[in-house]
């Protein structure tokens, strides 16, 4: 096997490509011995002459065509390359691949890309939501090239991930008729007390569903929901139809809580507030574009991202 040394392909590109070795020294600040030793110890190496010399320059054997036109295409290459990862590194192209739960997309995330995008308009991002457990996975197998999650969950032990600004608390909530029909209004309900409500609740397998299901256990309480859904949003209808006591995050219920269309059902132990936090892997092992825009979320800072 040949030993394989750039600069002497280097040095054969540009005298093939300006047909000179004057020409392709000054191009690559070389001297012009420099330049000539290297296409020598190349046909040394290849077996063959590349160059023919002529009275205006030099120009290729048949052997030296040949060989430039693969070498042309590598070099081609090469510097597609160059500006691709520099476009990438200055937002000037690329594509982002995000994972995002619901309350993390929300609530964090859009505004950031909202500022991002008015920044840099060529870079195209795609969002792809799921629960914070799938969006693990997804970074893992290069589905995601960051997500943004709810914490606490397990199983990231490989991962980086970082808190933000964005702590909010899931709350129990209910529509007016409910709230009447059942006397809830000036009431203080235990954990065991809500189970005999009806409620409709994130179904399992989400680290939502975990951190409410654990609430309830450790005060002694059996927790069944009569409705299983599959995001936050989902939940609201029920709540709005009165059919069901709804459990959500705050920042999810806030306006309609202010509109008086929902009331919160006040608890004697309210549930561990929760934070909106990034998960990306090692920052060597991102692309730079993925890693520019972890530096521009992190530059953004609480004060940037417009208030909830």
């Amino acid at each position: 096997m040949l030993d394989f040394n750039l600069e002497y392909y280097r040095a054969f590109y540009y005298a093939a490509q300006l047909g000179s070795v004057t020409r392709a020294a000054d191009a690559l600040f070389l001297s012009q011995p420099a330049i000539t030793r290297s296409i020598k110890e190349l046909e040394k190496h290849l077996g063959c002459q590349l160059f023919t010399r002529v009275s205006r320059g030099m120009q290729l054997t048949n052997e030296g065509r040949i060989l430039y036109e693969h070498v042309n295409n590598v070099f081609e290459e090469l510097i597609t390359a160059e500006k691709t990862l520099h476009n990438m590194s200055n937002f000037e192209a690329g594509i982002l691949n995000i994972g995002a739960t619901e309350t993390a997309l929300y609530h964090f995330l859009l505004p950031v890309i909202e500022a991002f995008r008015a920044r840099y308009p060529k870079v195209f991002i795609n969002v792809s939501g799921n629960s914070t457990l799938e969006m693990i996975q997804m970074v893992r197998n290069g589905q995601a090239e960051i997500a943004f999650g709810v914490s606490p969950f397990n199983g990231a032990q490989d991962l980086v991930v970082a808190n933000t600004s964005i702590e909010f608390q899931d709350i129990f909530v209910a529509g007016p008729h409910l709230m009447e029909a059942e006397g809830l209004a000036n009431r203080i309900l235990t954990a065991k007390e809500l189970c005999s409500l009806p409620i409709v609740a994130l179904e399992r397998g989400t680290s939502h569903r975990e951190h409410v299901d654990m609430w309830f256990k450790s005060q002694g309480a059996f927790f069944k929901p009569d409705y299983s859904v599959r995001t936050s949003s989902m939940v609201l209808p029920f709540v709005q139809r009165n059919l069901a006591v709804g459990i959500l995050p705050n920042l999810f219920a806030q306006e309609l809580l202010n509109q008086r269309r929902i009331h919160e059902i006040k608890v004697e132990k309210p549930i561990p507030t929760q934070k909106v936090v990034i998960i990306h892997r090692e920052l060597a092992l991102t692309t730079v574009l993925c890693r520019n825009f972890i530096e521009f979320v992190h530059r953004q800072g609480s004060s940037d991202i417009p208030a909830v």
